[in-house]
């Protein structure tokens, strides 16, 4: 597994099926020594190819080992919560996530939505901006929001990629917060 791609395949659990080659919305998927391996640099990230296998080869990188590394070694170590944690502990109130990270070792839990105002914010700020430009420069900005959309715009579109806004996402504007 490359430590720097959150998206693998667990070669051993692969069973060849090629559910994920025929559903990889941009053919990031490439078969070698008989197992479908994710390609990096044209993943998009997406984790459609997650979904889609059936015996669950292919797998999503986890960080807690090198959260809780972090948090033994002393560091101060803050968590971004996702908006989306409601989603995967139905019925938990924020404050009892809150207070579990927090007795975990977190120095702090702030939500990720917080960066998704700041990104907001600027692109507004852009956009106002974009009112007063010569009329030859687009007056057209797509979101930094979705890391996904940004990196498919780059690898796929890039005609279209100078339309990004400069802006980070809002989990890069969190963390530099």
């Amino acid at each position: 597994m490359n430590p720097f791609q959150p998206i693998y395949t667990a070669t051993a659990t692969c069973q060849d099926c090629y559910k994920c080659v025929r559903e990889c919305p941009v053919k990031a998927i490439l078969v070698s020594d008989g197992h479908a391996s994710v390609v990096g640099d044209l993943c998009v990230l997406c984790g459609h190819c997650v979904e889609v296998c059936p015996v669950g080869a292919k797998r999503v990188r986890s960080d807690v080992d090198r959260a809780k590394a972090l948090i033994a070694r002393g560091s101060r170590v803050v968590l971004s919560l996702a908006p989306s944690f409601a989603a995967e502990f139905p019925g938990v109130r924020e404050a009892a996530i809150v207070a579990a990270a927090r007795k975990l070792g977190f120095a702090q839990v702030s939500e990720t939505a917080y960066g998704a105002d700041l990104v907001s914010r600027a692109v507004a700020a852009e956009l106002v901006g974009l009112r007063s430009a010569p009329p030859e420069v687009p007056r057209v900005v797509i979101s930094s929001a979705c890391p996904v959309i940004v990196d498919y715009l780059i690898k796929y579109r890039p005609a279209v990629a100078p339309l990004l806004s400069a802006n980070s996402s809002p989990m890069i504007a969190h963390g530099r917060w």
